[in-house]
């Protein structure tokens, strides 16, 4: 399926022939929700902390993430770094 062309939607009668990827997840976000994700994970908490703090599926929360980048801030490692113990450094967050 090419997604590039700005048809993305998947005709009635090939639907039998594919999975909905992310089917019964929420992609909306109010904006303070995101701006704590945000938070969380630049303090250095993964995803799954995230998601109990924010009251989110872990999965919207890496959707989050993913938008939070792709609206041109720096995300962290979204598996964490707050209670790594193996050494006394701090992740870099870099742009992907």
């Amino acid at each position: 399926m090419n997604t590039l062309n700005g048809s993305p939607t998947l005709s009635r009668e090939r639907q039998g022939d594919y999975v909905i990827a992310l089917d019964g997840l929420e992609f909306a976000f109010p904006v303070r929700q995101l701006e704590e994700i945000k938070r969380l994970n630049q303090e250095g908490y993964g995803y799954k902390e995230i998601s109990k703090k924010v009251r989110r599926n872990k999965y919207e929360v890496i959707i989050a993430l993913l938008e939070i980048n792709r609206q041109g801030h720096e995300v962290g490692h979204i598996g964490g770094w707050k209670n790594v113990k193996r050494c006394g450094c701090k992740a870099v967050a870099k742009k992907i």
